[in-house]
């Protein structure tokens, strides 16, 4: 069964005595600005901030500051935001699928060894896999003339319907259709899911739902996985 999954986080930076929208609150970012709740929201979930509460005369929270966080810190933040799958636990190997894309290539997972693997796992009637797609088609853009990096993505669409999808949108990835029972053996049915590779064929990040932030949080995983594959030597095939 598909299901869509509007992602609600509530990562450790969020978790301190954390206030109800409706309190009187003052929120503010790292260079002392009043922003909105919703905006300090979506800036904590890039990981790049975690949340200061103070007090007042009288000893009463009344203000959130925004903090930067350490390397560290901004890496523990966004592996929150990790679902858990059996099947691609960061570290283990990812199964070594065959699956043909939209233009007829054959693939496994093993073939792409030595590349960084971004995978969106989605179908075409879901509303938050289509409200991230302009922002996936960024990153695409952003490592075209790279070729460590792999797009590829997942569709539980038969052929026809993601042809005549692609007709009228953009989704820049490399397409393969019509994976819904692969997706049921491993688990996958939330969407819209997002997996992150690495150059040795292991599983790195898994999330599940639509996140805000998603672009910069991909970005940052992939960057991560260019710079540890520096100087390892790559797959010919």
């Amino acid at each position: 069964m598909r299901k869509l999954l509007l992602f609600v986080c509530l990562i450790p930076l969020l978790s301190c005595a954390q206030p109800n929208k409706k309190t009187e609150m003052t929120y503010k970012n790292a260079n002392g600005k009043s922003i909105s709740y919703d905006e300090m929201s979506y800036l904590l979930l890039t990981g790049d901030y975690k949340m200061q509460q103070l007090k007042n005369a009288e000893g009463d929270y009344n203000e959130i500051r925004l903090l930067k966080t350490t390397p560290s810190e901004k890496e523990t933040a966004l592996f929150a935001l990790a679902t858990p799958n059996l099947f691609f636990e960061k570290g283990k190997e990812v199964p070594n699928e065959e699956f043909t894309t939209l233009d007829g290539k054959t693939l496994r997972f093993e073939q792409l060894k030595g590349k960084v693997v971004v995978v969106n796992f989605w179908f075409t009637t879901c509303a938050p896999c289509l409200k991230e797609i302009p922002e996936l088609n960024e990153l695409v853009e952003k490592y075209k003339a790279n070729d460590q990096v792999v797009f590829l993505a997942f569709s539980t669409d038969k052929k026809d319907v993601l042809e005549r999808f692609l007709n009228t949108k953009k989704f820049n990835y490399q397409q393969i259709p019509d994976v819904g029972k692969m997706l049921d053996n491993y688990e996958i049915s939330y969407f819209p899911s997002n997996l992150i590779i690495t150059s040795e064929g292991k599983s790195y990040f898994f999330t599940s739902g639509y996140i805000p932030t998603i672009k910069s949080i991909l970005d940052y995983m992939i960057e991560t996985n260019l710079k540890s594959s520096v100087g390892k030597p790559q797959s010919i095939h």
